[in-house]
């Protein structure tokens, strides 16, 4: 697989995010539920509204988060979402509390939404479509692989204390974000052409144009509909089943 430079920066860089974030993000999520229900001890009418904050703050969040992508760049998105997931999660697991755990699903569903597409539109730019399939080939690989490593390290360190992998999963990802500027490139992002004078003005005008294309088609609503009432259904099997 031949590579410019540039393009293979961008290919480790990714390999680097792609594999860290999923590493962090399994070390959470390996007891994360079981944390909210023995330590924050949450009913589980509460577990599910938790999931139902999630899924909905997921669906309000998707445009705007998106538009944010496409005016300011990819990198930025990826950034700032991948801090905000840490950052959403390092909450829940300081504080077990049911409103700051509401609080927190507000704050990783946002960042979530960040990395949504961003990451695709970002690897395609920087390294071409042709190299795609490969790229996502290795990136799956990579992430199986250390997704064995995460699940027995969640469950040693959930067994010290329960909180430990939320927090420290949390923070790793934090410091993951901070240290993306230093490595993650980005050359191929233009951004739309700002005739309005400002980025807000831009960001709104994209933001408009979005609502616009949703309302004028009759298949796209029915779609964010069955994705919204299909999320909430199965917050009872996904919170309560463990």
């Amino acid at each position: 697989m031949f590579m410019h430079p540039h393009q293979r920066r961008a290919y480790h860089a990714f390999l680097i995010w792609y594999g860290a974030s999923n590493l962090f993000f399994t070390l959470i999520t390996t007891v994360n539920l079981v944390y909210q229900f023995k330590i924050a001890r949450l009913a589980p009418l509460q577990l599910v509204l938790v999931g139902s904050v999630l899924e909905l703050t997921a669906i309000v969040a998707q445009i705007p988060t998106g538009v944010i992508a496409d005016v300011f760049s990819r990198r930025r998105s990826l950034v700032a979402g991948t801090f905000l997931v840490g950052f959403g999660f390092a909450l829940e697991g300081l504080f077990p509390n049911f409103g700051v755990i509401v609080l927190s699903q507000v704050i990783w569903g946002t960042g979530s939404t960040l990395l949504d597409g961003a990451d695709a539109a970002w690897l395609a730019a920087e390294i071409g479509e042709e190299h795609l399939e490969r790229v996502w080939l290795r990136g799956s690989q990579v992430i199986q692989t250390l997704t064995l490593l995460a699940i027995p390290l969640s469950v040693a360190l959930g067994s010290m204390q329960l909180n430990l992998p939320v927090v420290l999963g949390g923070t790793l990802m934090m410091a993951l974000a901070l240290s993306m500027p230093l490595f993650f490139p980005e050359r191929a992002f233009i951004p739309p052409e700002r005739d309005e004078h400002t980025t807000w003005g831009v960001m709104a005008r994209t933001l408009r144009q979005g609502f616009a294309i949703v309302r004028r088609s009759p298949v796209l609503p029915a779609l964010m509909g069955i994705e919204l009432f299909f999320g909430l259904a199965s917050e009872g099997w996904d919170r309560l089943w463990q």
